[in-house]
This record gives structure tokens, sequence and C-alpha cells, in this order.
């Protein structure tokens, strides 16, 4: 028969000085050693961990790391602790939406974390102006980092399960017409819109784009050098003379090392905070349905197709590897899909006069396809230095 008591063993009480109960703390022995945990408010909440914990230990699931501090580890520890062995490409994208959550989440611990808390930050970053499949990244950076949690023994189980991730559908290509991107512009303003304007003559993302130094910018040569990237390795942007032009009129070599500074000269532009304050209130203002900024290097790449650039070039203008993601733009090329569309016309006609592998119509309708390389206005092909 068990002993009387039995139920309260481990359980030990906290008092004042005047021998009055403040607290229950709990004694458990694991691997050897003796451990304590606690304080517990009532002697039913310490029992209720006591018994879980030894039944913890029989099914070796018990990591006492779990239980330190009082409770479970905070958000922003788990965070910093996953980003101190991140070693992946992604790194500086990673950082970026860590220090999103850690701000987010400060003094909340694991326990705390609810779909309730997770839903309400998808809804902020929606409010922010982020498109889905930015949102869509905050929210799997914390749920590998919960996921880590749960394999390590600190989180029983993650809040993701009842959370719905934003769906993200393969819709066409987004790329400015030049009607829109004078729109925009215009809604920039003359000290914005040169920004966007160069983003398009570039190719540059928004971050190689804010985060540029004065010393990786050679005007001469009409060559940028970008240090770090998202492929990991040194990579070059080739400027033609509108965008040499753009970057002559920016005086901030006067006061900075970034192209782009903040209000603090010494450090970047933070390019969240723009996009959230300066451009979605634009492309708002401009009445584009959508339009986020990663939609001008996409503009870049559908005009050099446009002008006729084959997939290798275009590929190597976006910095891709491989030229798998410019058969998006495919259907915009006139250099060999158009003309052989056009070329059907004369199937099975006479034969075409020497030196015409196209009709004059087929020609026509190859030449007629605009490529913009000044705001507003048609040109027949984008000129590059350097390509």
């Amino acid at each position: 028969m068990a002993r009387a008591g039995r139920k309260d063993r481990g359980l030990l009480p906290k008092k004042d000085q005047e021998g009055k109960i403040i607290g229950w703390t709990v004694r458990l022995h694991h691997e050897g050693r003796e451990r304590r945990f606690g304080s517990f408010k009532t002697k039913t909440e310490a029992r209720d961990f006591y018994e879980k914990a030894k039944q913890e230990q029989k099914q070796g699931k018990f990591f006492p790391e779990r239980y330190q501090h009082g409770g479970y580890d905070l958000a922003e520890t788990i965070m910093d602790d996953y980003m101190k062995g991140n070693t992946k490409k992604s790194r500086d994208e990673d950082q970026r939406h860590a220090d999103w959550w850690k701000a987010r989440l400060t003094g909340k611990r694991l326990n705390h974390l609810t779909p309730a808390i997770l839903d309400q930050a998808k809804a902020d970053l929606f409010q922010k102006g982020f498109a889905p499949q930015t949102v869509l990244h905050y929210l799997k950076f914390l749920r590998h980092v919960l996921n880590l949690a749960v394999r390590d023994g600190k989180l029983e189980r993650s809040p993701f399960i009842r959370v719905e991730l934003p769906t993200v559908t393969a819709n066409r290509t987004r790329c400015l017409t030049p009607g829109e991107e004078a729109k925009v512009l215009e809604a920039l303003g003359p000290v914005h819109g040169p920004w966007a304007r160069l983003a398009i003559l570039t190719g540059m993302r928004k971050t190689e784009q804010f985060t540029l130094r004065w010393s990786d910018v050679d005007l001469e040569r009409g060559l940028i050098t970008l240090p770090q990237t998202k492929a990991g390795g040194v990579q070059y942007v080739h400027l033609n003379d509108e965008a040499r032009a753009i970057l002559r009129n920016l005086d901030s070599w006067q006061r900075s090392v970034w192209v782009f500074p903040s209000e603090n000269p010494a450090r970047p532009i933070d390019g969240r905070n723009f996009y959230g304050r300066v451009w979605m209130p634009a492309v708002k203002a401009a009445w584009i349905e959508w339009a986020t900024w990663h939609d001008l290097r996409h503009t870049f790449a559908s005009r050099l197709a446009m002008s006729g650039a084959t997939e290798g070039t275009i590929a190597a203008l976006l910095r891709h590897s491989t030229t798998a993601l410019v058969k998006r733009y495919a259907h915009l090329s006139p250099s060999h899909l158009q003309a052989a569309v056009a070329g059907i016309m004369d199937f099975g006609k006479a034969t075409a006069e020497p030196g015409h592998a196209v009709s004059e119509k087929a020609q026509e309708a190859v030449d007629s396809i605009p490529t913009v390389t000044e705001t507003g206005k048609a040109e027949p092909a984008l000129k590059w230095d350097g390509a």
C-alpha cells in the first residue's frame, strides 16, 4: 500500500520570513543529479508539473532545458541560437526575418505562441503591403525555427499546425507597361522616381540596389560590382548611358559611402521601410492594381526579350546560373518565336525573294513590338555598354 503523502513527493513549499507559503518548487532527479524547477503559484500547479515530468522521464522525452528560467525558452533566444549556426546562402534574408519576429515576439516564451498571435502577425505583414510570397517567407522562417525547437524538446508542438499559410499561385510574370511606369515614376516624384527607373534599367534586386556602396560603382566602365548576392558569389551589373546619368545625378557620395543612405549617412536606407512608406503609396496613387518592387526586375527582363536578346543574354544580365527562369519571358521575344509564327503565312506559297527569311508583313509584326528606354517612349532597342 502506498504511503500517505506519496502524491506530494518532490513538492517543496517556498515560505516567507513569517513561515507563510508563497509558492512551490519541484525537485526531480534526472541523469544522476538533482534539479529544481519553479516557482509555481499553487501546489496543484507544482503537482501537475511533477507528474508530467515523471511521465516524460519514463518515455525518454524529458528535457530539463525546456523548463529552465521558470518556463520555456524565449522566442528571441531560439532565433538567436538558430542564426548563430546559420551558414546558408540566404542568411541575410533569414536575419531580416529573425529581426522582425524578435521585435514582434519580444518577451514571449515558446509556449505562449498561439495560432491567434501568428494569424495577427500574418495580417500585419499583409497590411504593410507585402506580397503573398514575401509573407510566406516570413512565416516559413518562424515555422522552421519552431520545428527545430520541437525536435530539440524545447517545445511540445508547433502552433503552426493550426495556422493557414498564404496561397501563392503561379500567376503570369508581372511587368510594367510604359504607361504604368510613367504613372508610378510620377507618383514617386523627382527624388524616388529615378531610383525605380534605375531598377528597370539594371534589373538589380531591391536589397542589392539599396545596399550599394559607391566604392562598388565604376561609372567610367559602366559596371557595378555586387560583392554579396543571392547566389553567394561576386556578380556584376552592366550600366547603360541612362543608368550612368541617374547615378551621376545622385549627390549622396558627398556625405556617405552608401549610394542610397538613410537619414543617418552611416547606414544604408532600410528597404522594408522604404517599401511600405514610399513605394506602396505611390503604386496606390498611380491607380495600379498591384506592383511590387521586384516587378521592376521582371520589367527589365521583359524589355530585353522584346529587344531581341537571347535567353542566354537575358540570363547573364539577370545573373542567373541557368536559363530555366528566363523561359517565362520567351513569349515576348520576337527574335525567334514571333518570326517563326509569322513565317507560317508564307508556307506553301511562292518562294520568298533571296535573302528574306520571312515576309515583309512578318518583319513588320516583329518590328512593331516596342521596347522602352525612356519613360513613355518607344525605341527600337535597348543600348547596353559592355553587355
